[in-house]
């Protein structure tokens, strides 16, 4: 999944160290002739919790307009402000599985990704000696639908047997050379899908032979975004898909933390140069302070933190030698 969409949150930070994130979930869905009204009224519900919790009327004013749009075909809606304007604002497919008012040093994006399209572009290869199948899945919401295509393979010889005498070393040969020219035609096939798809990672199963040769003929990218599925499954198999299922979750949460890492930076850079802009302001303490920890925004608590580091005493000076 690309999220760089959300990057459009800290572009332009706040230069304030203090200044926080409005979150805004809104449930939309039309239930009534008087579905505005309702929608009215969740707003301003939320938006007193915001201002109880200190979210400054500037802000406020400016989520307004945009939680309370009219629009029959949206569920609910996201939106996230902070400094007087709306910086981030989406749809959503389904109305939120909790309407949630969030005032923080970072916005609350977890919920609006967890209700996106999680299909990661990916191309999922079963090897086997005779041929294979790839099966390329395209990314959610791009409306394609996934394509699965059967690489017929040479069948002869696939197996090797002991023939004895002279000739079982040349028949042994033959077969190697076969899983070879098969596993090029497969990985042929992964080429072309995963380009067709912009896959970001290919998904390798089927024979443990077949496969690892088959990872040798693809080139170095798709080799170093290639995941080993060690099963002999077809690739439009439960099992198959539940692994990429779990890749997926892994990628996004990497990608998340990424993001959330980048916007944490930012913000702290951009606190320090309003600290040295500011005439007579005090300089930090090199041993005592707060430190960020943004990447338990994706815990399960989903809630930020703060980590308090210990301070350190100040080694003990020594006596000055007395003069000689």
């Amino acid at each position: 999944m690309q999220l760089d969409f959300l990057r459009a949150l800290y572009e332009d930070p706040p230069g304030d160290f203090g200044a926080r994130y409005v979150s805004v979930y809104l449930d939309t869905t039309p239930t009534t002739a008087g579905s505005a009204t309702e929608v009215g009224l969740r707003w301003r519900d939320a938006r007193e919790r915001l201002a109880a919790a200190g979210a400054d009327d500037a802000t406020l004013d400016a989520v307004g307009p945009a939680a309370t749009r009219r629009d029959h075909s949206v569920r609910g809606r996201v939106i996230f402000a902070y400094g007087g304007r709306v910086r981030l604002e989406g749809a959503l497919p389904q109305p939120p599985q909790q309407e949630l008012a969030n005032l923080a040093p970072l916005p609350h994006v977890m919920p609006w990704l967890m209700q996106l399209p999680a299909r990661v572009a990916h191309v999922r290869v079963a090897a086997g000696r005779a041929g294979g199948q790839v099966l390329a899945v395209p990314a959610g919401g791009s409306g394609a639908a996934a394509e699965e295509i059967t690489v017929q393979g040479v069948t002869w010889p696939v197996h090797k047997v002991s023939a004895g005498g002279w000739s079982e070393l040349r028949f042994q040969r033959s077969t190697e050379e076969t899983w070879a020219e098969n596993a090029k035609r497969i990985a042929a096939a992964v080429v072309a899908e995963a380009e067709r798809v912009r896959a970001e990672f290919v998904m390798v199963g089927g024979d443990v032979r077949e496969r690892s040769m088959v990872l040798d003929q693809l080139p170095s990218v798709l080799r170093e975004a290639s995941v080993t599925v060690d099963r002999e499954v077809a690739a439009d198999d439960p099992a198959f898909d539940a692994e990429a299922r779990a890749e997926e979750e892994r990628r996004m949460a990497r990608e998340q933390r990424t993001l959330l890492d980048e916007l944490a930076i930012r913000l702290r850079g951009a606190a320090a140069s309003d600290r040295r802009a500011a005439p007579g302001s005090p300089r930090p303490s090199p041993r005592s302070g707060t430190a960020w920890c943004p990447t338990s925004c994706c815990s399960a608590s989903r809630r930020g933190c703060r980590k308090r580091s210990g301070s350190v005493p100040a080694s003990p000076r020594r006596p000055s030698s007395a003069p000689r």
